[in-house]
């Protein structure tokens, strides 16, 4: 009832047009220069305590004017991590839980509820969505591009479906790659290490032409070692990875921008899988196997600036394709975007915009792995309305509603109700309340896993639903922020989720005579989560900054009607995330040239991470408790010459391994490795 009295609230406040200012001077008005790709194009660095982004709005503004929980990841943040895959610079950001299963791939969250196919979490770059229909996921390990093309990642702990759409539930990130104009001459970076990156090298080209257009080509090889396992063995989870891909940026004339980017990839990964696709009678192997992964993507990116805001035409396709042992799918993505900004005075501006996405599949079967329909394509069209409103000089109003109709579950309506008060320019609070939902994925709708137990020659069967209904969010949101004379910053949020809906597996039938359990994906589990997060940037001195982030969580999940009869287990999902995560990184310049870097990273333990226990099967798999562990990084960086920077780093100096999580999904089980202590070396130099 609360969620109905919202969003007609919010349609009143965004149709009833307020009284207009006629004398103000628009021609004053701030351009906003990104509304769907979020990046300022003539940014060349992000400030440290009031960091620009667009992620919280679809505009770009500052952190101070944003009511939300927002934080930047800046280039020089990844640097100086020494950081070179996406997946791991977001361990530097509050809230957000980066846990990785093996060597090449992770479970990454934010808020809670996470797992190797963590479903809550929408992932960007440059407005173009990664996240897969397939089982509700993003692929880690496709991913990637040249860091150093990186300009900064944006994050939003919390809801962002009243603009982002469905799916953007706990979070929503945004990778920002830097305009070409910004990555001129040619560029080699390279990264030898051992026990993690054995190679990494990347080649960039960029250059500009007549009337306004610059452009850049990039080349990357990436390979990694096996890591290893609980008896410190070599885990076959090795992987390599080629990719290129170009940009290029046309600024027209002093109202129209143009970009036009695409990349291309192909690889393999290992795996070690505890597989019980068998058939009867047949012990429950470990399996060595190898996913194969290809793709491209091509956007196109129209902006014309207005004195009174602007418009965006974006359009992408994206092609992927992925196979092994117990799957294979090709995937084309087609989407469309418009979206128009009108500032109607100083006090009123609406955004509104349009969206279509089509997407089509082919998935290969397997014996224990079914899809019916094995070809699919299903649409998606969009429409949301965003209102801001400055009621005083304290205080803004923003209100907004996302419109959505899936082949899935047809119309979706995802609304949002937020408000900021600056006190002062040192003190200012936020709340928000929005509702946000995540759509069932193809596997929820369309699959069927079969799994033999060879023990006693069970045949169990899980089977996916038509039924099957989007998981509902309600978040209520506070926050707080406190700067001092611009060199320390406090970011404060406590959040409350109410779940409706989520995913459960029941059991459906039960044939005695043919030892058959039937077991069916409904959405049988509710819960809440509450939460706690911090961000802390300290400038002590002129070269030396401090960073801390602490967040903590507390979930409970309940089974309707005190059903015990289900698959999956409302304890293990609760223990998924770690209660209590904190960072502590110093950035110390010790003379212009040379940086010495320190970070310590501390999570939670983690009860439960395995549907199997090593002492039922002789296997190695990690123990049923994932330990509390922290994790210390020292990197040392000199810059000998103007064009040349070098880096020598040590990560998990003081642990020689651990692990970070495991994962089951039905009948598969990805075997998780142990993270290895590493040192690595890091050379890049800009030839002009």
């Amino acid at each position: 009832m609360i969620m109905k009295y919202l969003q007609l609230l919010i349609l009143i406040t965004i149709f009833i047009v307020m009284p207009s200012n006629a004398d103000n001077n628009q021609a004053e008005l701030e351009l906003i220069n990104q509304l769907k790709n979020l990046a300022l194009e003539e940014l060349t660095e992000v400030k440290i305590f009031d960091p620009e982004a667009g992620l919280a709005s679809r505009k770009v503004q500052r952190l101070s004017d944003t009511a939300a929980a927002l934080f930047v990841i800046t280039q020089e943040d990844i640097r100086r991590a020494g950081i070179t895959h996406v997946a791991e610079a977001l361990r530097l950001v509050p809230g957000v839980q980066v846990a990785r299963i093996d060597a090449n791939k992770w479970a990454i969250t934010a808020r809670g509820l996470n797992g190797q196919y963590s479903s809550k979490l929408l992932v960007m770059i440059d407005g173009r969505s990664v996240y897969t229909q397939l089982r509700s996921e993003v692929y880690w390990d496709v991913q990637d591009l040249l860091i150093e093309d990186i300009d900064h990642i944006e994050i939003i702990r919390g809801p962002g479906a009243s603009l982002w759409g469905a799916n953007a539930v706990n979070g929503v990130v945004n990778i920002i790659t830097k305009s070409s104009k910004n990555t001129q001459g040619t560029l080699l970076a390279t990264h030898f290490g051992n026990n993690e990156e054995k190679t990494v090298v990347g080649v960039r080209y960029g250059d500009k032409l007549d009337n306004g257009i610059s452009y850049r080509v990039y080349g990357k090889f990436y390979d990694h070692e096996n890591f290893l396992n609980v008896k410190g063995q070599e885990h076959n989870d090795n992987w390599d990875m080629k990719r290129g891909g170009f940009r290029l940026d046309w600024n027209k004339n002093e109202y129209d921008k143009i970009t036009f980017q695409g990349d291309v990839y192909k690889g393999k990964n290992s795996q070690k899988i505890l597989s019980i696709f068998t058939e009867l009678g047949l012990s429950n192997p470990i399996i060595d196997d190898q996913i194969n992964t290809e793709g491209f993507n091509l956007l196109g990116r129209w902006q014309r600036n207005f004195t009174n805001g602007d418009i965006i035409l974006q359009t992408y396709l994206d092609h992927t394709e992925r196979d092994d042992a117990s799957l294979g799918e090709v995937r084309d993505t087609y989407d469309i975007d418009f979206q128009h900004r009108w500032q109607r005075n100083e006090k009123q501006e609406i955004i509104w915009g349009l969206g279509f996405r089509h997407t089509r599949d082919e998935i290969k079967s397997s014996t224990a792995l079914i899809y019916s329909p094995e070809e699919r394509g299903d649409n998606l069209f969009s429409a949301f309305l965003q209102g801001e409103f400055l009621l005083s000089d304290k205080f803004k109003l923003t209100t907004g509603i996302k419109l959505e109709n899936n082949d899935y579950t047809g119309l979706e309506i995802q609304p949002t109700l937020r408000g900021l008060w600056t006190f002062n320019p040192k003190h200012s609070f936020w709340a928000a309340i929005s509702q946000a939902v995540r759509t069932p994925s193809r596997t929820e709708a369309d699959a069927k896993v079969v799994t033999i137990i060879p023990t006693n020659s069970l045949k169990i069967e899980s089977t996916g639903s038509r039924d099957f209904n989007s998981e509902d969010l309600l978040a209520y949101e506070l926050g707080y922020r406190f700067t001092i004379a611009k060199n320390f910053l406090l970011d404060t949020t406590v959040f409350f989720n109410k779940y409706d809906n989520l995913r459960s597996i029941n059991l459906d039938s039960f044939d005695p005579l043919s030892a058959t359990m039937v077991f069916k994906t409904n959405n049988k589990m509710y819960g809440e989560v509450f939460g706690l997060e911090l961000a802390n940037h300290w400038q002590i001195l002129d070269n030396w900054r401090i960073v801390a982030t602490y967040s903590y969580l507390q979930i409970q999940l309940h089974i309707e009607d005190n059903l015990t009869n289900v698959l999956t287990n409302t304890e293990s999902e609760e223990d998924t995330s770690p209660h209590h995560q904190a960072t502590l990184r110093s950035l110390f310049n010790i003379t212009n040239d040379l940086e010495f870097d320190i970070g310590l990273y501390y999570v939670d333990n983690l009860p439960v991470n395995s549907l199997f226990q090593s002492d039922l099967l002789d296997i190695d798999i990690p123990e049923k408790n994932v330990t509390n562990y922290i994790r210390t990084d020292f990197r040392l960086g000199w810059k000998p010459m103007k064009n040349l920077d070098l880096g020598l780093g040590i990560r998990n100096l003081f642990d020689k391994q651990h692990v970070e999580f495991s994962d089951a999904f039905n009948g598969n089980t990805v075997i998780a490795s142990e993270i290895p202590r590493t040192f690595y070396l890091q050379l890049k130099y800009l030839f002009e």
